[in-house]
């Protein structure tokens, strides 16, 4: 290889190496600030901050507007101290207004109105934390020393918390009722009268299980007779359907007759029908008949010769 080529393949080399440097530079700048206009800052915790490390994020909202540049324990013998204090560095241009002038000290002035930080977990696995810093419900905590740079007030973190409670627990009193409740389960888990309720509950679910099968054949052979009788009811409705008509005609035409035969006798049965004058006449004659007759009688019972010889003139009756 002569001299020309290997000064083309060293400038491709650089020219790839500059390429990845400013590829490289552009993908870890990808937080959404130039790292140009900084805010410094210092955030005075008093308690452990294991965990935190220079170049931390500092995130609003979970955006990333900062970082930790230096982490320093300092001793404040006025106040008779001992505080970590975090100085960070916050990028205004990486928070953006709507709806009113651009401010210059837009840091500032959300401090001003109740911006605090906090010590979070970035991973259960690694243990490094970070600093969010956001509007608080708890009171922001400003430590009264004198600062080297504007101080951002603090406010507990979800672990603090968490390990003030722990420690607000009886432990004691804990375990003495844990061995309270295990004595409690042993005692009751070698209990006869538990292992023949146990066998009694087993026995109960067999025989619900039985009376189950038991009433399902039960509520099949019901839906066998329903759906006969629904059989049965169908073809009574069907015959009722012939047959009606043909005895409803039946019926209309005989209680016509009867009404005929009714106005027949009325009219035959009426006063001034022929047949009841006759039936009057016939009956006036019959007891003409009938006292006659008696008077026969009579005269026969006082004068029975009278056959013979005839009635004797004295003989009114």
């Amino acid at each position: 290889m002569n001299r020309k080529s290997l000064s083309v393949s060293v400038g491709l080399f650089v020219i790839l190496i500059i390429a990845m440097t400013v590829t490289l530079v552009l993908f870890l700048n990808t937080d959404g600030f130039s790292r140009t206009v900084a805010q410094r800052y210092q955030i005075l915790f008093d308690t452990s901050i294991k965990g935190l490390s220079v170049g931390a994020p500092v995130t609003l909202r979970g955006v990333q507007i900062g970082e930790v540049m230096d982490i320093k324990t300092q001793i404040f013998h006025d106040q008779v101290k001992v505080l970590n204090v975090v100085t960070v560095d916050m990028y205004p241009d990486a928070i953006s207004e709507q709806g009113m002038a651009r401010e210059d000290n837009i840091l500032g002035q959300l401090v001003s109105q109740g911006l605090s930080a906090q010590i979070r977990l970035q991973s259960l696995l690694t243990g490094l934390l970070y600093i969010e810093v956001d509007f608080s419900d708890n009171e922001p905590v400003m430590q009264p020393v004198n600062t080297a740079y504007p101080q951002i007030p603090t406010v507990p973190n979800d672990l603090e918390e968490f390990i003030e409670r722990f420690e607000s627990i009886n432990l004691a009193e804990m375990g003495t009722k844990l061995n309270e409740v295990l004595h409690n389960v042993a005692r009751l888990t070698g209990d006869d009268r538990l292992s023949e309720l146990i066998d009694n509950v087993g026995n109960a679910f067999v025989s619900m299980e039985k009376m189950s099968v038991t009433m399902s054949e039960d509520m099949a052979g019901i839906r066998r007779e329903f759906a006969s009788m629904s059989s049965d009811a169908g073809e009574v409705t069907q015959l009722l359907r012939a047959e009606l008509p043909v005895a409803s005609r039946q019926l209309t035409e005989t209680m016509a007759q009867l009404q005929k035969t009714m106005d027949l006798a009325a009219q035959t049965l009426a006063p001034d029908a022929p047949l009841m004058y006759q039936l009057n006449q016939s009956s006036k004659d019959i007891s003409r008949t009938f006292r006659a007759v008696e008077d026969l009688a009579n005269m026969l019972q006082r004068q029975p010769d009278a056959i013979i010889f005839g009635r004797t003139e004295g003989d009114s009756r």
